[in-house]
């Protein structure tokens, strides 16, 4: 075998040698434990904070009955509450302890309204340069009925 080839072939093995090496002290051992990632993470995901109340604890205990009930018959109803309220445990324990306050802006409710082409043709889209000037869309739409105008 010719000494470059020989150099060559040493070199790759040493590579796939580091290799192997450094993978054995950077992946951790649950790694592939329940299939393409680390096993001990599915501990570490149920042990984190909640923070979400869901949308039916809004409509609960007469605190916002009206709302949600407008709420849960209309089209928003598929947007949870805390999307635009977010997280609601805290509140939800104590009702003293304040939301934050939901983001009224243009650009928010363009994350989804905006045209966009990969947005089926029913569903409701505005083109922000035409459609109410530079006024904020509570303006014009109640959120929790945004049909009503």
């Amino acid at each position: 075998m010719q000494p470059h080839l020989k150099r060559a072939f040493t070199l790759l093995a040493l590579v796939i040698i580091a290799f192997i090496l450094v993978r054995s002290v950077l992946v951790p051992e649950s790694f592939g434990q329940y299939g393409w990632y680390r096993g001990d993470s599915v501990d570490e995901i149920r042990n984190l904070n909640v923070n979400y109340a869901g949308s039916t604890s809004c409509g609960e205990e007469d605190c916002h009955k009206i709302i949600y009930s407008v709420w849960v018959k209309d089209r928003h109803k598929t947007v949870n509450c805390e999307t635009c309220h977010g997280p609601a445990e805290k509140h939800v324990l104590n009702a003293r302890e304040p939301l934050e306050k939901a983001d009224e802006s243009r650009e928010y409710c363009g994350k989804c309204h905006f045209k966009g082409i990969a947005r089926p043709e029913e569903f409701p889209q505005v083109d922000p340069e035409t459609h109410g000037e530079d006024l904020r869309c509570v303006y014009c739409h109640n959120p929790h009925k945004p049909w009503f105008v």
